[in-house]
């Protein structure tokens, strides 16, 4: 099984398995967190301990890798910080960075097998589009799962209130296929293979739309998003750029997880009871997220200028 080949299977099969499962009559129950509990060690929280590796070396700092360490630590403050501040703003923006993150992920990849330079206005629009999707698709039909979620992040975040900005069913599912369109087209286009994207699009779609979010979701944060991030990395780490030279991705990403699952310990013994074991781990995501995206935006454009080479 070829890593390219190996996420889409996994959708597929997680697709087979939600709907054998529907037909039986069966409920999600405690198999909804299996996902959750993989990403701990499979692709989800490693796929970001190798940031502090590509941010020296985009920086050219040759291995100097307590500045860019302090520099990570303090944007997870100030973002942990508004969590503790006025969740509701850090709740939006953890939306907000989610849609950005996951879709300009998958536009990087696709545009890279086009050979498309990144960074353009077409980049950022398939990037929005194809980012509006795993936020969006799970609201159709599991509007009160995501809303519980949602609104366990926060006292002030009250389920009655949320569930009055989401919109009717019909109009969910048009705005998720109308981003998907708009990400065909994009795709077309730039001279994306028609069957690759048409393929991944609509795994993609019947995964976050029709299968339990917690499964759905977590599947796509680890197995798709992460998996693909992972394999990002390991050309990375065979160009061997600045500072990365002779590296062990494995072994850097190892060492950074036994500090973050540290830390992550050390948070949940501190917090009094309350919020769930499940949104406690989404804030950590959300507050590791932050600085991710930045290292994952220096990427982007340094490939992006590559390219234009």
């Amino acid at each position: 099984m070829s890593a390219e080949h190996a996420p889409r299977i996994v959708l597929a099969a997680t697709l087979l398995l939600s709907s054998t499962g529907w037909l039986l009559g069966l409920e999600a129950g405690w198999f909804a967190l299996i996902p959750w509990v993989l990403s701990i060690v499979f692709f989800g929280l490693p796929h970001g301990a190798a940031d502090h590796i590509v941010w020296s070396s985009i920086r050219g700092e040759n291995g100097r890798f307590a500045p860019v360490v302090v520099r990570y630590i303090l944007v997870m403050v100030i973002y942990a910080a508004l969590w503790w501040v006025y969740p509701p703003l850090a709740a939006f923006l953890f939306l907000g960075i989610t849609v950005w993150h996951w879709g300009s992920a998958d536009a990087a990849r696709s545009f890279a097998r086009a050979e498309a330079p990144p960074m353009s206005v077409s980049w950022v629009a398939a990037s929005v589009s194809r980012g509006i999707v795993p936020i969006l698709a799970p609201l159709a039909f599991y509007e009160d799962v995501v809303i519980a979620i949602v609104a366990d992040w926060s006292p002030s975040l009250s389920a009655a209130e949320l569930g009055a900005w989401v919109p009717e069913t019909s109009i969910v599912l048009s705005v998720v296929l109308l981003s998907q369109i708009i990400w065909m087209m994009i795709m077309m286009n730039v001279g994306a293979s028609p069957r690759t994207e048409g393929i991944e699009t609509l795994l993609v779609t019947l995964l976050l739309v029709a299968v339990h979010p917690l499964i759905g979701v977590g599947v796509y944060f680890s197995f798709w998003h992460a998996w693909h991030h992972d394999r990002r990395l390991v050309s990375w780490y065979a160009d061997a750029k600045n500072g990365m030279m002779n590296r062990s991705k494995r072994r850097d990403q190892v060492i950074i997880m036994v500090f973050t699952l540290a830390g992550m310990a050390a948070v949940l013994s501190l917090i009094p009871p309350g919020p769930s074991t499940l949104t406690i781990y989404l804030i950590l995501i959300s507050i590791l997220t932050m600085p991710h995206m930045v290292v994952v935006w220096m990427m982007d454009r340094q490939d992006g200028n590559a390219l234009r080479l």
